[in-house]
């Protein structure tokens, strides 16, 4: 599957990234990781800063699948609002899943500041349009504080004042980061490299073989991996290999506008937007350019997910001149991705059952790169054979 199309923003800005050779010779090492994206790089990086030997593969270049169509706002929202969540898996839960997200958000900014990678705290509004949205926008900000999240309100006079933005009500947390994820997925893989972590792209996983106490992995350029585990960081291509329901799959469409500016004395802290609706509009400022996206519809092949970049574009720009009717706006890259959604908006992460070898890090939804940090601690200690309370809020055949 092409994961996406069009012209992608982060490998246009930063050009020619790590150049890794393909596989040569065989491995045998404690964890052989399927996908050098920034899932793979995160699970890379952190299993080899335990002491483990890792492998990481990839079919194309490292960091080129759904990495490059990520808009990488790292955001603790959950494409499911707090309180409907906790409906469908109780209080508790969905309480920590949500504190899931604000630790992980708080962890990448950790990373990116050990890598020397740009990242921003800008915080973020979680917005409704419409005023018939309010009531349901209003209960989602009781969860939040119940849960001892740190949000403000903000009515439309508020947004309107201090933002530039014209939407019916707000809820403004500070815990909200955004990062280039390519280059950050870069960054990890170098360490990991430094580490011992052997990478190699532009390498094929042809068959995993189960053995006995562990796995080989077959490629197409002839050379195995032996592993005592395998991880797939594979994102929305693993669904091939899931049971059905585990995922539907979602294209998604996305754009960076030419150099701007908020209106005069509005959006200071660059905030980040996240509308409560589906689909939903968000957004998040890099430099001076505004990076948007939403527009999204069910995938159903890549053809007909191309051939649509031109208008879900103009949609999502129509919609941002709504939004912020003081910023001047006009289209400079647009691209497509096809991404995935789940039932109650949280990842997968761990091993299927029958299957105790293979684990999957499977950050699904608008915050998958969130999903993907906490993975990295998670599958790391499955490896190590430590306990983790949270993975079972991931597990599959919830």
């Amino acid at each position: 599957m092409d994961l996406h199309s069009g012209a992608c923003f982060w490998p246009l800005v930063n050009g020619l990234g790590l150049v890794v050779p393909p596989l040569d010779r065989d491995l045998a090492c404690d964890v052989a990781v399927i996908g050098a994206g920034i899932t793979g790089a995160l699970l890379a990086d952190a299993m080899t800063r335990a002491g483990l030997s890792v492998a990481a593969l990839d079919r194309r270049d490292v960091g080129e699948g759904s990495t490059a169509a990520s808009t990488a706002l790292l955001m603790y929202d959950i494409d499911t609002p707090l309180h409907r969540l906790r409906e469908r898996i109780g209080r508790a839960d969905a309480e920590r899943a949500y504190a899931i997200g604000v630790e992980s958000t708080r962890g990448l900014s950790r990373l990116c500041a050990e890598l020397g990678v740009e990242c921003a705290e800008p915080g973020s509004i979680y917005f409704v349009r419409d005023d018939e949205r309010v009531d349901d926008l209003r209960a989602e900000f009781a969860a939040r504080r119940e849960a001892g999240l740190e949000v403000e309100w903000a009515d439309r006079a508020r947004l309107e004042s201090e933002w530039g933005v014209r939407a019916a009500g707000g809820i403004v947390s500070a815990s909200a980061a955004e990062a280039d994820p390519f280059h950050l997925c870069h960054a990890l893989l170098r360490r990991a490299i430094g580490a011992g972590a052997a990478v190699h792209d532009r390498t094929t996983v042809t068959e995993i073989e189960v053995l006995d106490g562990g796995v080989a992995l077959h490629t197409d350029r002839g050379p195995r991996v032996r592993a005592r585990w395998v991880a797939h960081a594979t994102g929305f291509e693993a669904a091939a290999s899931l049971p059905r329901g585990v995922v539907d799959l979602v294209s998604t469409y996305a754009l960076a506008t030419e150099p701007t500016a908020p209106a005069p004395g509005r959006w200071a802290d660059r905030r980040m937007l996240w509308e409560m609706a589906d689909p939903y509009l968000y957004l998040r400022w890099r430099g001076d350019r505004l990076i948007a996206g939403g527009a999204d519809v069910p995938f159903r092949n890549e053809r007909l997910r191309d051939r649509l970049i031109g208008a879900k574009a103009a949609s999502i720009l129509k919609d941002l001149g709504a939004l912020l009717p003081g910023v001047a706006l006009e289209t400079a890259f647009a691209w497509t991705g096809t991404f995935g959604a789940t039932r109650d908006g949280l990842g997968y992460i761990g091993a299927p059952q029958g299957r105790e070898r293979e684990l999957f890090a499977l950050g699904f939804g608008g915050n998958g790169i969130t999903f993907s940090h906490a993975a990295s601690a998670m599958l790391t200690d499955h490896v190590l054979g430590r306990a983790n309370a949270d993975a079972r809020l991931f597990r599959f055949g919830r």
